[in-house]
């Protein structure tokens, strides 16, 4: 569904829960909500108009997902392509991909506090995430919605970072030079368990690093203060395979 379909239904959603809160208020002549429950969902209302709203005049913004992603504590359990104490992002927006009132729904996941399974099987309540602006949260929603039909990355910033760092006097694309292309290196790393963390410690720890000749020498470090930066470079890789 593109970002004005999902702004249509999070306001048919939003429209729909504000009038049934409106009628409980008008059955029990009381101006207060009854019950925890209908607060939430008026709440959500409120919040889900203004992320529909937001969603009609602003383009995602990858970097900006990622940072509230981390600032949230969701990398500690998620990343975009490996399974940690919860599933991978793309598997996520796979289970939703194509379901009615999807963003809707992923929403209200990660601002209420529901119950999640986690990979042992047992469950807990899932954090909210850390803002109160809907679009922010809207900007979430639709980056882990977009895993499954489009690379997950900024691609301009990924290419920036890497031309900063002097990476592509060893690497291309998808042409081997001194060392192998990111084709080659996506490939190898998407095979593994926790490819997006060991691909990090790569570009961040100056291990060693072999060369098309046969020689080792330690792999320079992305030189970057900015996590999302980096994660951004590490999934753009990631999504060249």
């Amino acid at each position: 569904m593109s970002a004005a379909g999902r702004s249509q239904a999070l306001i048919a959603g939003a429209r729909s829960a504000q009038g049934s809160a409106a009628r409980r208020r008008a059955r029990s002549g009381s101006a207060a909500l009854r019950t925890p429950r209908a607060a939430r969902l008026a709440s959500l209302a409120l919040l889900a108009v203004g992320l529909a709203a937001a969603a009609d005049c602003c383009a995602l913004d990858v970097l900006a997902a990622q940072r509230l992603a981390r600032q949230s504590g969701c990398t500690s359990c998620h990343a975009v392509y490996q399974a940690k104490d919860g599933p991978a992002w793309k598997d996520v927006a796979v289970k939703y991909h194509g379901e009615a009132g999807a963003a809707e729904r992923l929403y209200r996941h990660l601002t209420t506090g529901r119950k999640a399974r986690m990979a042992d099987g047992s469950e807990r309540d899932h954090p909210i995430v850390k803002t109160s602006d809907p679009a922010r949260i809207g900007n979430l929603v639709d980056w882990i919605l977009a895993l499954p039909v489009a690379a997950p990355v900024d691609a301009a910033a990924a290419r920036t970072l890497a031309q900063q760092n002097r990476c592509l006097k060893c690497h291309s694309v998808d042409e081997r030079r001194e060392a192998p292309s990111w084709k080659e290196v996506a490939a190898r790393y998407l095979g593994s368990v926790g490819a997006e963390d060991a691909l990090t410690r790569h570009l961040t720890t100056g291990r060693k690093a072999r060369f098309a000749d046969g020689h080792e020498e330690p792999h320079p470090a992305v030189k970057t203060s900015d996590p999302d930066r980096l994660a951004n470079l590490v999934n753009w890789i990631l999504s060249l395979r």
